[in-house]
């Protein structure tokens, strides 16, 4: 699917995620240089570790803001209405209120479960139902909650073939993420060479990133909309 249509797949994710990475990494490395520039690196002292927080936070909202954008223009193209770039982000953007909702609410709900033994037994469970929930946000323009209700009934009798599909998945981007996670592991030098290369680092690893939620995103995309044509059929 990405390599069949590379634009509709990937121009959402570059056009957001490579200038947020540009700007979280470089305002990462300026904040470390200047501000927190007698503080240790990773440090767990208030203001670096709110700094890392706020940055972070905003790196995960505009990456679902990307990815909401490769939904609906992935799923403009294989429903034969393709969309350009701006109608395929418009509704991402409109509604990033709901996509910030719809990320805590799974990302708070996965980790409850996870901090509980009962919950940690049911957590693939649980993951596998709610995996369209941001397709079915972005697609029939549900809100948050009903998104996870859609999801959760389009999974029903389905959650094999789920699994099957994300095992596939995973099995084909271990490497690539592997060698991505390993990126900048080998850093050394003073505390400012380490800031600067740990900047590019990052900025390397957004960009890498970049085709794996590609892959994930078509992925689910096309998942989703099987469900849903045969739900009507």
């Amino acid at each position: 699917m990405v390599l069949e249509h590379p634009r509709q797949a990937m121009l959402p994710l570059v056009v957001i995620q490579l200038p947020v990475a540009i700007i979280t990494s470089g305002l990462l490395a300026v904040l470390l240089l200047t501000v927190f520039g007698d503080q240790e690196i990773d440090t767990t002292e208030g203001g670096q570790l709110l700094a890392l927080l706020l940055i972070g936070a905003a790196q995960a909202l505009f990456a679902q803001v990307a990815r909401g954008g490769t939904i609906v223009s992935l799923a403009g193209v294989l429903t034969g209405k393709p969309r350009t770039l701006t109608e395929s982000l418009d509704p991402a953007f409109n509604r990033m209120g709901g996509l910030l909702a719809l990320v805590l609410i799974v990302s708070g709900g996965l980790f409850l479960a996870f901090i509980t033994l009962i919950g940690l037994v049911l957590l693939p469970y649980l993951a596998l139902r709610l995996a369209l929930s941001f397709e079915a946000f972005m697609l029939e323009e549900l809100g948050p909650l009903q998104a996870l209700r859609r999801s959760w009934n389009l999974m029903r009798g389905h959650m094999l073939r789920m699994l099957v599909v994300v095992l596939i998945t995973a099995a084909i981007l271990f490497g690539p993420f592997l060698v991505i996670s390993l990126i900048g592991e080998g850093v050394r030098g003073g505390r400012n060479t380490q800031v600067i290369l740990g900047a590019m680092y990052s900025l390397v690893q957004g960009v890498l990133l970049i085709p794996i939620v590609a892959v994930i995103t078509a992925t689910t995309t096309v998942f989703y909309l099987n469900l849903r044509e045969h739900e009507g059929a």
